[in-house]
């Protein structure tokens, strides 16, 4: 025998083996009714018909129409949010629904985004309504989102069994938890060290970071107590992993969530995106059609979807209990790589999809990172499919597959490895049942079962099969045959499509759209006294730090990322670690003291990088979350990364738009956006970080000029010395419209500050040039955005002396260079090709420190008195650095107003290596000393009487004690240790 039958041989037996076990797990009994038989510890094929609305077998509720609205010329999105927004202002029902706003036959106009924030609403077309999601943003067309505000109640309690199996639905408690009939609970397994050793996923093959870690895995269920005898609970739908004590156990604890939303309902449209017809793979237009989360009881029946990039549907975390109906999805529009076109996802629990659709989708039925079921996929088709379905994150239990076909690709039940940051495990519990695909692949972890009955296609893995390449599984449909045990017959009718509701007779008239009030906001300025103030009051607060090339979709290890980043996009993913909510990470940097965001572009676009391989990719399976770039997409050519070329002269909409709305929130908040164009970590060091970037030539359709391969010199390269060359013509265009686009996209955003470049350490002449580029700029618009200087040394001063130049300058900036505490200076010139942190490893010298900050902040304040300093050396002392005549000063959070208004009018007045004073004419002075030697303040030019202020330095407020003084003289203040003194007539 050679051994290609040997293998087929091989694979045979095992199926005849394992054949036998199915039938001793699932079968119809002679009554008409499923019988089960459990393993020796109790586990069994869990019951998959509490997936849908209401906990299934529930029909869709008849929403009676509200409103009616017609579509008209122009956008006619105000109009649908204004009707929607007047239901939820209704009081709802007995039954909870509050109405429908219906949609008349045509087509209407949508630029933005339709949101659905009350419980009890519906929006539903007649029968033949189109809606187009019009511009090129990133977005969900239309959101059913509630609130955040799930609260666990009480303290959690352990479950008191040794072991609870897969399909039960009931734990014992201890004596004494109170719980009732009705509560909210959460149960909770943790992922300990002992479970992730025990399913093979602490040592993979691959390195640290696609290891399963402890507390990284935990898994939740969201249930409702139906019964308690004695210290049994029994909830209304199974456990879909079992729950081990020699694995942790698990806990229960009572939950509200006041703001989640209840049967809500997107009904029978046709949903269409616009997009760019010249790129193929544009990706400059709505993501996702329809989006629910944190809500539960909801449906979405009769859409069709047109040109998405991604979903017909996604499903969060925080829903329960969905049905997802009749729905079909066309020709998405989309790069054909990762995570795009995941055309029907839920990461929610007990969610339905009943015979839907998708064409030409990548991953078109799937679940997500430890969702914890159960969710069903049933009478479903996936047409010319790209990729597989299956799970697209780790450990989803409790999944069905019934009559699901993949045309052309696979259904994975099994174990994904190191794709995707590390998936592993993708499904467990789980049942492929009476499905088709090119390859069936169903393996079963271990302490896990998979499952696959009467399927076809070309079979992998070592789960439980049973009737392959057959179609004798019976019953034909084991949802509704589950649905049928445990309600009845009548609860199959619930699964029938959904009518089409002519347009009523009688509704009420719409309300108008209520244009938005403008928040008046005061903006940034520099002042005549070379302070950033707003509202006449100095602008002070420490630098919130953000993310340029970490991130993951699972969920516990997205909350660990502990900074934002403002141009990372996790698609269909809201948060902190995720794409970040700009209007949170502003309030949170106003309400933690935080005033300052410095941007710049991301280090690569996609996560597969993050190991600083050099090699191209083996496709284009990108892994978010994806930290975008300046540049444009073309649709056309392949990249480093098996994704399709950049255009240099083209530009990203959705990056823009993200710094504009970035930039607007921080003038709402009075926070600061430093605009660093460019990011130096690009061009040198490791090779890593130049393999996909734009301007290398595989990666932009444009001929860069940069040789290929790059010459690498071990792992590292050196790409700058041509980035920074303007005296070729082509790349100083490149530069001139990329500068421009920078300038363009802020110019009315009074609190942002520009620098050339994050890490600068190159050369005077390409400051030179980016300088030049905005004043032809400014000349052309009559605007003046706020510049800094942000360079070495040597450039810093060439520019500032420089008459032609310097005009243009507002701020300088202390970050690549610095005057150590020894007052040794460290200033390596620029155009060097290293980066910063490889010319301070040649620095044999000491650091920083306040004291030499303040010193350097005097310094240039005295020979540049109108320009404003700030600094990026991180922790610094905050008073020296203010006292000295520096902006945007850590001081602390409650730092008098009135002080602060009163710094504003001062101008440093003298400066030593110990203290530090600033006047206000003869009206006002401050005065900080860091004790090293004894308090002097000079008023010998001042006259009249004044009241000294004693601050308090860890409140920045004045302290209950005064001092009354007269001008003419030196005083000398009682200082014990650093002190400032506050000096008003």
């Amino acid at each position: 025998m050679n051994r290609t039958l040997a293998i087929f041989a091989s694979l045979a037996a095992a199926v005849s083996l394992t054949a036998k076990q199915v039938d001793e797990v699932i079968h119809m009994a002679p009554e008409g009714h499923l019988t089960y038989d459990a393993d020796e510890q109790g586990n069994r094929v869990p019951d998959f018909s509490h997936a849908g609305y209401q906990g299934g077998g529930v029909p869709l509720p008849q929403v009676e129409t509200v409103y009616v609205i017609e579509p008209q010329e122009g956008d006619d999105g105000a109009r649908i949010q204004a009707a929607l927004d007047a239901l939820a202002q209704r009081e709802p029902q007995k039954s909870g629904l509050r109405g429908a706003v219906q949609l008349a036959n045509g087509e209407f106009q949508v630029s933005g985004q339709l949101r659905i924030e009350a419980s009890g609403i519906v929006l539903r077309g007649s029968g033949d309504t189109t809606i187009v999601a019009a511009g090129d943003d990133r977005r969900t067309l239309i959101t059913a989102i509630g609130g955040k505000d799930r609260q666990l109640q009480g303290e959690a309690v352990q479950i008191v069994d040794d072991y609870v199996p897969v399909g039960s639905y009931r734990v014992t408690l201890p004596a004494g938890t109170g719980l009732q009939v009705g509560d909210r609970v959460v149960l909770t397994r943790p992922s300990t060290k002992a479970w992730i050793e025990a399913v093979e996923m602490h040592e993979p093959p691959a390195r640290l970071p696609y290891q399963w870690r402890p507390g990284e895995w935990d898994m939740w269920w969201d249930r409702t107590v139906v019964q308690i005898e004695g210290n049994t609970a029994t909830f209304d739908a199974p456990i879909t992993t079992a729950l081990e004590q020699r694995f942790g156990g698990a806990t229960v604890q009572r939950y509200t969530w006041p703001t989640r939303l209840e049967n809500v309902g997107v009904e029978h449209l046709n949903l269409v995106s616009e997009f760019d017809a010249s790129n193929p793979h544009d990706e400059e237009h709505a993501w996702i059609a329809i989006e629910l989360d944190n809500v539960e009881n909801a449906w979405v029946a009769g859409i069709s979807a047109r040109h998405f990039v991604s979903s017909l549907v996604e499903i969060g975390f925080g829903a329960r209990a969905i049905t997802v109906q009749d729905c079909v999805s066309y020709d998405p529009v989309s790069e054909l790589a990762g995570y795009r076109r995941l055309t029907y996802h839920t990461s929610g629990q007990q969610t339905l999809f009943l015979r839907c659709e998708a064409h030409e989708g990548i991953h078109d039925f799937t679940a997500g990172y430890l969702n914890t079921g159960p969710n069903a996929f049933v009478d479903s088709t996936a047409h010319h499919a790209e990729g597989f379905s299956g799970s697209v994150g780790s450990w989803a239990s409790g999944v069905l597959f019934e009559n699901v076909i993949v045309d052309g690709n696979a259904l994975r039940l099994s174990n994904l490895g190191i794709w995707n940051q590390g998936v592993g495990w993708a499904l467990a519990n789980s049942m492929a049942w009476r499905s088709r695909a090119s390859v069936m692949d169903i393996s079963s972890p271990p302490t896990a079962t998979n499952w696959g009955l009467g399927v076809w296609g070309q079979f992998e893995g070592n789960g439980v099969w049973m009737s392959t390449s057959e179609v004798t599984a019976n019953p034909m449909s084991l949802y509704r045959a589950q649905l049928n045990d445990r309600i009845g017959k009548a609860a199959l009718h619930a699964l029938r499509p959904l009518p089409v509701y002519p347009v009523p007779a009688r509704f009420e008239t719409a309300p108008a759209p209520q244009p938005e009030a403008p928040i008046a906001t005061p903006g940034m300025q520099l002042n005549d006294q070379g302070w950033l103030t707003v509202d006449g009051q100095l602008l002070t607060g420490r630098e919130q730090g953000l993310q340029w090339w970490r991130g993951s979709l699972v969920p516990q290890r997205a909350k660990k990322i502990s900074q934002p980043s403002i141009t990372r996009f996790a698609p269909g993913r809201t948060g902190l670690g995720l794409t970040d909510d700009l209007s949170a990470v502003a309030a949170q940097m106003q309400e933690r003291g935080l005033v300052v965001a410095r941007h710049h572009y991301g280090l690569w676009y996609d996560r597969r990088r993050d190991d600083h391989e050099m090699t191209r990719r083996i496709n284009a399976e990108v892994w978010p979350p994806f930290y975008e770039l300046p540049w444009a997409r073309t649709g056309t050519g392949e990249s480093w990364n098996r994704i399709s070329q950049y255009d240099l002269t083209k530009f990203n909409p959705w990056y823009f738009r993200r710094l504009r709305e970035f930039a607007q929130e921080a003038q709402r908040h009075e926070l600061v956006l430093i605009s660093e164009m460019y990011f130096q970590h690009n061009l040198i060091e490791s090779g890593a970080h130049w393999v996909d970037f734009p301007w290398r030539e595989v990666n932009s359709v444009q001929e860069t000029g940069w040789p290929e391969p790059p010459p690498y010199d071990g792992d590292t390269l050196v790409s700058a010395p041509r980035f920074y060359d303007t005296s070729i013509p082509e790349i100083a265009e490149w530069h001139r419209l990329y500068i421009r686009k920078c300038l363009d996209n802020l110019a009315d955003q009074p609190n942002v500050i520009h620098t050339v470049s994050a890490e600068y350490t190159g050369p005077l002449h390409f400051v030179e040039f980016w300088l030049d580029v905005i004043a032809e700029w400014e000349a052309e618009t009559g605007k003046h955005p706020l510049i800094a200087l942000s360079t070495p040394k040597d450039v810093q001063d060439a520019i500032l002396e420089d008459p032609k130049r310097s005009p243009l300058i507002d701020l300088v900036d202390f970050t690549y260079w610095f005057v150590d505490r020894n007052g040794d200076l460290f200033a390596p010139d620029g155009g060097q090709n290293l980066a910063p942190r490889q010319h301070l490893r040649q620095w044999d010298g000491s650091r920083a420190d306040g004291k030499s900050i303040a010193r350097m902040v005097a310094d240039y304040r005295a020979r540049y008195p109108h320009l404003g300093i700030i600094t990026g050396h991180g922790e610094y002392e905050g008073w020296s650095f203010v006292a000295a005549g520096g902006s945007l000063a850590p001081l602390p959070r409650q730092t008098s107003p009135e002080l602060l208004a009163s710094l504003a009018m001062m101008k440093p007045l003298k400066a030593e290596k110990v203290a530090w004073t600033l006047s206000e004419g003869q009206n006002a002075f401050f005065y900080y000393t860091t004790g090293d030697e004894p308090a002097v303040i000079d008023l010998r030019n001042a006259s009249g009487n004044f009241t000294v202020h004693f601050m308090d330095l860890q409140t920045g407020q004045p302290k209950s004690e005064t001092e009354q003084v007269k001008g003419g003289k030196l005083y000398k203040p009682r200082s014990n240790g650093p002190a400032a003194f506050w000096i008003t007539r």
